[in-house]
């Protein structure tokens, strides 16, 4: 069963097929969606969970959904870096499960649209998927719409005149990064004939002049720098993210950033391997922007009250130390940076879904509104504070030995200012984290019938404490990512002697 040789078409296109069937499912009873949309999301986690255990044992392998061989035909490739489609599934499953009583409490969204939150959901999940699978440039582009116009729509899917706006401005930058990836693809099939990634990097590395390359990667590099809101091309995250329904944060956060960071790993594995350029300027500027990213976003953190707009700039911040690593281009720096994907993943999904149960419960989204919450709410609150201090990075908790990596990859790199850099942002992000902690448990409450309220319902409560658990089983179990991750970050290092 696990050799089964359609698990790779099987885990993009069953979310796809499952979002298009849901409105139809759907048409007797509204309450039938996120069952299916649930027993959908099983399945793809399971096809997801053979696909990981096969690279796990067999290496990188590829599936050719039309028979015909690259380039002419279309290649899925799973390497260990899709690996990261069992995070999407797990996240994408519970985020589903999470919904079932809070999209239902949303009162601004009409009942008989609720089938469609699912339909939107199950097609952003596909769409990262896909992203993530594919081994050719002009499917990465069109997984990248999906997932990005189904993003859009979740955001604005509460119909609040503020959430279409925040709605409206991530559709512009969104489309910015989309025409940057378009060109340069296109560019890139103009001078060498093909789109398949592999086959690319061969022939590129062939070409007379590097400077449609060149072009073709400044594109590529600043278009996923927009989806991955690394500053300063941020400005659509802090107010899509705090304004999306909460289980739709935990994916935006959790998940679709992560797809600017894949892009910019599948641009790299092109480039370092053709050859054709010097990506050293490239490198400085992402070690740069990750340095910048990491202070200004625990910087803005600082200054917030709404507990979702805090947790939106701490993404900016960890996104920086992600492109950080990559930049440093050591064999640590981008074993860390890899395993951050997964790990960010996991702890921002704990946060939101956490910050989502106290709205939920509560309706107060500030932190002087939700003071002394932790002692009617003890057990999200120890959810979100096992995720604060996992994104600060204390052992043993996920967060850190990412970060410790990406340190010692700035010593190795012999660039120790970055490592100084990468301490002195998680100074900062303690210090908002504080501020939350301290809110929660050590101050008076300002709103009485706070000390009223009760725990969410089972089904947003179990999801939050289970993702808050692999915060830390995955800090105590770290040498495990850690060691899956280093054949990708030697085979993508290999062209530079890393």
């Amino acid at each position: 069963m696990a050799a089964w040789p359609h698990w790779l078409p099987l885990v993009v296109f069953a979310p796809l097929l499952g979002a298009v069937l849901t409105p139809i499912v759907s048409l007797r009873s509204r309450h039938v969606a996120p069952w299916w949309a649930l027993a959908v999301m099983s399945v793809t986690s399971v096809a997801a969970l053979f696909l990981v255990l096969r690279v796990a044992s067999e290496g990188p392998f590829s599936y050719l959904p039309g028979g015909w061989q690259p380039p002419y035909g279309i290649e899925l490739r799973f390497d260990e870096f899709s690996a990261v489609i069992s995070v999407i599934c797990l996240i994408g499953w519970l985020a589903v499960l999470y919904s079932l009583r809070y999209i239902e409490w949303l009162r601004e969204v009409p009942k008989e649209r609720i089938p469609y939150y699912y339909a939107l959901l199950l097609l952003n999940l596909g769409g990262m998927i896909g992203f993530v699978v594919t081994g050719d440039l002009f499917n990465l582009f069109v997984f990248l719409e999906i997932l990005s116009l189904s993003a859009y729509a979740l955001v604005a899917f509460s119909g609040e005149h503020i959430a279409e706006m925040a709605a409206f401005k991530y559709l512009l930058m969104g489309a910015i990064s989309s025409l940057l990836v378009l060109f340069s693809v296109g560019i890139i099939f103009g001078i060498t004939g093909s789109l398949n990634m592999a086959d690319v990097a061969t022939r590129i590395g062939q070409l007379d002049s590097a400077a449609p390359a060149a072009l073709a990667l400044a594109m590529l590099a600043i278009g996923f720098m927009v989806k991955a809101a690394l500053f300063p091309v941020h400005i659509w995250l802090p107010d899509a993210h705090a304004i999306a329904p909460s289980p739709i944060s935990a994916v935006l956060s959790g998940l679709v950033v992560k797809v600017g960071i894949i892009g910019l790993i599948r641009v790299y594995q092109i480039y370092y391997t053709s050859g054709v350029l010097d990506l050293h300027t490239l490198n400085q500027v992402l070690v740069w922007l990750g340095a910048i990213s990491i202070v200004m976003g625990a910087f803005f953190a600082i200054f917030q009250d709404d507990i979702k707009l805090m947790l939106a700039y701490s993404t900016i911040s960890n996104v920086g130390y992600i492109v950080m690593g990559l930049g440093l281009s050591t064999n640590f720096s981008v074993i860390g940076g890899s395993v951050h994907v997964f790990n960010h993943a996991l702890i921002k999904a704990t946060l939101f879904l956490a910050a989502g149960a106290l709205i939920y419960r509560t309706g107060y989204r500030t932190l002087t509104d939700l003071r002394g919450i932790g002692r009617s709410m003890p057990l999200t609150c120890i959810a979100i504070s096992i995720g604060a201090i996992s994104i600060v990075g204390i052992p043993p908790t996920a967060g850190f030995l990412c970060k410790w990596y990406i340190a010692l990859g700035a010593f190795e790199a012999d660039q120790p200012f970055f490592g100084f850099a990468l301490i002195f942002g998680a100074l900062f992000i303690f210090i908002y984290y504080i501020r939350m902690v301290n809110a929660f448990y050590f101050q008076a409450p300002v709103h009485p019938e706070i000390l009223e309220v009760t725990e969410a319902p089972l089904s947003m409560l179990a999801p939050t404490l289970f993702l808050a658990s692999l915060c830390l089983i995955m800090g105590i179990l770290g040498r495990i990512p850690l060691a899956f991750i280093e054949p990708a970050a030697a085979r993508l290092l290999a062209p530079l002697g890393g």
